[in-house]
């Protein structure tokens, strides 16, 4: 590559991720289409095999069809998953709440007389008055004007992503490669071929990496589940489901899906068996599922799964999400992985002779 060259797929490359990191919401719209494309893809193809009176189901229908599909599959999980949380809701509201008193009381006892011990605690301090003064300071700094301005931000964002998400899928399905091809006619005509060699290997491992999340996600939530159910943990389906949805955020999804296993559990052994000694063995046991669990993981499952896939080591996997999380978000770390693949296959297939070589990505 001549250094006129050189420089213009730099120049290149930087307004992209300018714009990608400018405009990452509609990126975001963008890969979730894709995502939510491939999955119906199968369902897609079998639809435009489908002769009747010789006449095959065109593309639009078939398109149509399988986004109904989808949608009608993601509204039979919120369907299913709905009436379990009302549940708890009218759990939590039917009990007492001298039990949430007697509970709190015992285990701020405890907490106060652990700390007391190792000299975290003053002898005329305690934890709850800490805690509410933490609160009373948060609380003063809500405006209640900005609350509802928030909810209203949050409900039309959310409509804006379903919907731009159903929209820009009915497309992807009908023409898989039209966010491709719209890529392909902005890049220079001398660098197509390039651009055609990055398409088949990102698509490849793309593919692989969420088939590989798929799969990881549904082992996690399974066994999760099961590891709860045979620890008489209660409510363990509905923790094996939070589980298994958080758990495609990266290393900090399966601690928030313990929060919130660990919170309606307490909420439906509050009526029952309000003594703190209970809850500190729920406590330990949820602890010990998810640590093992998420060690397992973290150890076994996703070097082979993500490792293989991506042709990644697991401590750039790592470094990557960090990085990703601390510029992103959440949103960010869950693309991470898959955007710095794209970037490794990109280098590579422009300057691998300056870094790599002869080599390829395969």
């Amino acid at each position: 590559m001549n250094n006129k060259n050189f420089f213009t797929v730099i120049i290149f490359l930087g307004i992209l991720i300018f714009l990608g990191y400018l405009f990452y919401n509609v990126l975001i719209f963008i890969l979730l289409a894709i995502v939510f494309a491939s999955v119906g893809s199968p369902l897609m193809q079998l639809l435009q095999k489908i002769k009747i009176k010789n006449k095959t189901c065109s593309a639009s229908l078939a398109a149509g069809i399988t986004l109904f599909v989808l949608v009608a599959l993601v509204a039979l999980g919120f369907y299913i998953l709905i009436p379990i949380v009302i549940k708890e809701i009218e759990s939590v509201s039917s009990i007492d709440p001298t039990l949430y008193t007697q509970a709190l009381e015992n285990w701020f006892a405890q907490a106060d007389a652990l700390l007391n011990r190792y000299g975290f605690l003053k002898e005329n301090e305690h934890v709850i008055d800490i805690l509410l003064l933490q609160m009373k300071t948060f609380i003063g700094t809500i405006s209640i004007s900005s609350l509802a301005g928030n909810l209203f931000s949050f409900v039309g964002a959310l409509f804006i992503l379903v919907f731009s998400v159903i929209f820009l899928s009915f497309f992807a399905l009908k023409d898989k490669d039209i966010f491709f091809k719209m890529v392909r006619r902005a890049i220079p005509v001398s660098f197509r071929e390039n651009y055609d060699r990055i398409l088949v290997q990102s698509r490849a491992q793309i593919v692989r990496y969420f088939g590989g999340v798929f799969v990881d996600n549904i082992i996690i939530g399974v066994t999760i589940g099961l590891a709860c159910y045979f620890a008489n943990v209660p409510n363990a389906l509905l923790i094996g489901v939070l589980a298994g949805i958080f758990n495609i955020i990266p290393y900090i999804g399966p601690f928030l899906a313990m929060g919130l296993g660990l919170a309606i559990s307490i909420t439906t052994l509050l009526p029952t068996e309000p003594a703190a000694e209970v809850f500190t063995m729920l406590f330990w046991k949820m602890t010990i599922i998810f640590a093992v669990i998420k060690a397992i993981d973290t150890f076994a499952l996703t070097p082979v799964i993500f490792g293989r896939s991506m042709k990644v080591h697991p401590v750039e996997i790592f470094i990557v999400i960090l990085l990703a999380g601390y510029v992103g978000g959440v949103a960010g770390m869950i693309f991470a992985v898959p955007a710095y693949s794209m970037i490794r296959i990109i280098v590579k297939e422009f300057f691998g002779g300056y870094y790599f070589g002869d080599e390829r990505v395969e």
